[in-house]
């Protein structure tokens, strides 16, 4: 269960970092261009990638990070008591 629910996790980060990035670029695409310049609309919009990009990064990193961590300390346990088992013939 806890294997389905990382996987979920980690299916659900990545559609919404894409979905917030779309977002980012549609928004500044929107504000950059509301004088009707379309010069406004692909600057508003590389800049809404970017600043879309770097909040991906920081919220998401840490969810990725949290979940490799929990994955190694996992890793680790089965080699500790591998280890003690072994210890005990």
């Amino acid at each position: 269960m806890r294997r389905f629910i990382l996987s979920s996790l980690e299916l659900l980060s990545t559609i919404a970092i894409f979905l917030i990035i779309l977002s980012g670029v549609v928004q500044g695409a929107i504000g950059g261009g509301t004088t009707g310049n379309v010069g406004g609309a692909i600057v508003g919009a590389v800049f809404g990638f970017f600043t879309a990009l770097i909040a991906c990064v920081v919220l998401f990193g840490v969810v990725f990070l949290l979940m490799e961590i929990a994955e190694n300390t996992r890793r680790t346990a089965a080699a500790i008591e591998a280890g003690r088992s072994e210890a005990d013939r």
